[in-house]
């Protein structure tokens, strides 16, 4: 009997994405690709390995034990497929390709694109593709293969853990300012305290600032009368400049060019936020990534550097 042929890796990346988006439909959204399409590349896997490795279902598919094997041993794989390339691109000092990445918003314009314009000046082989993304769903994209690289940030009080195998950087860290209409409380220094009877406008308990700043108030004895709700920050400030409450954001998303509000510095507590760059530890030393890093870590104007 002739020995069966070895996996292709398409089909094992293929397999991996279905592991971990735990459905057909979801694989084929990462890969963009139709669902019909991973379901064939799997069945042609399954006769390339000798085993069913889906469970298919009703409502969906679960790996089988054969499966979960060949899971594992595919990510070992594409790891080291991936190493294989940063040391080739190394040895060939490659500065050119296509790179993923994804970036918050408010971190975007005065961060990623600046950087973006100075890469395509310095090497324009470098074809760079953002995607404007919350930090959980990037982390969880340049885990999978999605993006090769993210800038993402981390507010006070509320921790994010990180995988052993992601590289992790500061690249600044912000102040969060007091955002108020104009001639709100007059007097120049605030604290918490003084806000306590404030009306808020602010983003979504299940966003990063959102939980920072509640945290916040809760720890100095009072919750934050929420009128206005969302993470929409050129809203927010709109909202705040019309008299609808007072917010808290990192200065960087503060929009004041769109709206007439005023903003200073919070007196007590002092709240941060940390923008960090993310990216495999097996991608790390890519030149084209490398690159890119150096870009995104040059110190914006006005703002503190790691």
């Amino acid at each position: 009997m002739p020995p069966r042929p070895l996996p292709d890796v398409t089909r094992l990346r293929l397999l991996d994405q279905v592991a971990r988006r735990g459905s057909l439909a979801g694989a084929a959204r990462a890969m963009g690709i139709t669902a019909s399409a991973v379901s064939q590349q799997i069945s042609i896997l399954e006769r390339e390995t000798g085993a069913s490795l889906l469970d298919r279902g009703p409502r969906g598919v679960t790996l089988t034990g054969a499966g979960d094997a060949l899971v594992e041993r595919a990510r070992a794989i594409l790891s080291l497929l991936e190493e294989t390339r940063t040391t080739m691109d190394q040895l060939g000092g490659d500065l050119a390709g296509n790179v993923r990445m994804a970036s918050i918003a408010s971190a975007a314009v005065s961060i990623v694109l600046p950087a973006a314009e100075r890469l395509r000046a310095a090497h324009p082989q470098i074809k760079l593709s953002v995607t404007a993304e919350e930090p959980v769903a990037s982390i969880e994209k340049v885990v999978d293969g999605t993006y090769d690289l993210a800038v993402i940030d981390l507010y006070d009080h509320v921790p994010v853990p990180f995988p052993d195998f992601l590289h992790v950087r500061e690249i600044l860290s912000e102040p969060l300012v007091l955002v108020t209409p104009k001639g709100f409380l007059a007097r120049k220094r605030l604290g918490l305290t003084d806000l306590q009877d404030a009306d808020w406008v602010m983003p979504s308990s299940a966003a990063a600032c959102g939980a920072a700043v509640r945290y916040a108030c809760r720890a100095v004895g009072f919750d934050p009368r929420v009128r206005w709700e969302t993470d929409d920050l050129l809203l927010l400030v709109e909202a705040v400049s019309r008299r609808q409450g007072v917010t808290l954001l990192p200065r960087l998303a503060v929009a004041d060019s769109a709206a007439p509000v005023t903003v200073r510095s919070l007196d007590n507590p002092a709240l941060h936020r940390r923008i960090l760059t993310i990216c495999r530890t097996t991608t790390r030393d890519r030149p084209v990534v490398q690159a890119i890093l150096r870009e995104l870590e040059r110190r914006p104007v006005g703002q503190t550097a790691r």
